[in-house]
């Protein structure tokens, strides 16, 4: 497609309530995903506390509750997208809001009824992990559907706001709350939430797929075959796919042991990580924020090489901050900040091309896709760079190491197409 198709806005698009108003199907689904949002952060918190403070959970059994959350990323990703190419997506989107609300709602009844076990809490958020996979890539499928690619970036960059939104507020919403009714209680929150979030998928009124108009599927192997086909083949899909996967593996490590750098190796106090944490979110919504301005001046191809390359080198700065402690502080804010509104900007980039890209009878199964890579190799690199980290003793060069991989995969879309191609 031409440059002047996905990058030129129209003046409607650059404010969002006209944005809002022109797209009214898009304002439903935004508005249901931001209520579904910070209700997630209730139940984030939530379950742990109820398995900490009401079971006594051992670390072993915390350890297995986060599992149950990433198991079925790893089991089921890559399969769900030829169910979602097969089935309506709206009508799935509602049934799986619909179930996490009516699993989680068992929680604070069986605490009422004294039938709470730790059992049922790896039941639930194993089952609510499923039903989140079928939601997230259905939603992603069905967004090309509600707006024209021109107007993509900026559809996709209000959900990063509302993303950046919940991640900064929602936690200390979360806590209070927590704090306030308890965290069964509390939970029924999350499970209102997804409610409102399946009433608003509900209200979006657009000509769905039927059934006689999807394409007749064959067999199931041999449309996953199809669909992985098309991510190897596409180069510019491929060069996605390429880099979410080695930045995902070496990021591994910064998930891992960032805490524990900060607290251990520097010795800064709690307070210190919450700051850097508050101002990762505070990045990612400046760069949810400027994402649709930057494209649309300077497209998402040169946009997605300089965000990539610029985070990267933010991440390096983590492991090479020294000196004074306000020196210390002010690297890693800034690497925070600004770091974290680079990926912002290359994540809202890549969704929106990615979506113009792909065929809509593909969407499912190459968001699919993308969502294991995005989702299932981070827990693959936490463990290498744990056991890196132990075996030589030095939690700073293993987060060096993880951000010369980052850098290695900014330079894997350097080699792609994606250098010569400054448009979608």
């Amino acid at each position: 497609m031409d440059q002047e198709t996905l990058i030129a806005p129209t003046e409607v698009a650059r404010k969002s309530r006209s944005f809002f108003r022109r797209h009214p199907q898009f304002a439903l689904l935004w508005t249901g995903q931001t209520f579904s949002n910070f209700g997630s952060h209730i139940s984030a918190a939530g379950l742990p506390i109820v398995a900490i403070t009401l079971l006594q959970a051992a670390p072993l059994q915390l350890g297995l509750l986060v599992a149950c959350n990433s198991i079925p990323v790893l089991l089921i990703s890559l399969f769900v997208g030829v169910w979602i190419d097969r089935w309506p997506r709206r009508p799935l989107m509602i049934l799986a809001d619909f179930g996490r609300a009516l699993l989680l709602g068992v929680i604070p009844l069986a605490a009422v009824l004294g039938g709470l076990r730790i059992e049922l809490l790896y039941l639930v958020t194993f089952l609510i992990s499923i039903l989140t996979i079928f939601f997230e890539v259905a939603q992603r499928s069905l967004l090309p559907a509600l707006l024209p690619e021109q107007d993509l970036v900026v559809g996709n960059s209000r959900l990063g706001v509302s993303e950046a939104l919940a991640e900064i507020a929602g936690p200390p919403f979360a806590a209070w709350l927590i704090q306030l009714l308890r965290a069964p209680l509390a939970i029924l929150f999350d499970v209102v939430s997804f409610l409102l979030s399946a009433i608003s998928v509900w209200c979006i009124r657009m000509p769905e797929r039927p059934m006689e108009s999807i394409e007749a599927p064959g067999p199931f192997w041999q449309d996953l075959w199809a669909g992985l086909r098309l991510l190897a083949r596409q180069p510019y899909l491929r060069a996605m796919a390429t880099y979410s996967g080695l930045f995902n593996f070496f990021g591994g490590s910064f998930a891992t042991l960032y805490m524990l750098y900060l607290l251990r190796t520097l010795q800064l106090p709690l307070f210190a990580y919450g700051l850097m944490v508050a101002m990762g979110g505070i990045g990612n919504l400046l760069g949810a924020t400027l994402t649709s301005r930057i494209t649309f001046r300077y497209g998402p191809g040169r946009v997605m090489l300089v965000c990539a390359t610029l985070f990267g080198l933010m991440a390096a700065g983590t492991p090479l901050a020294a000196g004074p402690v306000w020196l210390v502080l002010l690297i890693l804010a800034s690497t925070q900040l600004v770091g974290d509104c680079a990926l912002t900007i290359y994540m809202v980039n890549e969704m929106s091309w990615r979506q113009t890209l792909v065929p809509e009878k593909f969407q499912g199964r190459i968001n699919s896709c993308m969502h294991l890579i995005q989702n299932g190799i981070g827990p693959l690199g936490a463990i290498v760079a744990a056991l890196f980290s132990q075996a030589v003793n030095d939690v700073r060069l293993t987060l060096l190491c993880g951000s010369i991989g980052m850098l290695l995969a900014a330079g894997s879309l350097l080699a792609s197409p994606l250098r010569r191609r400054h448009s979608a």
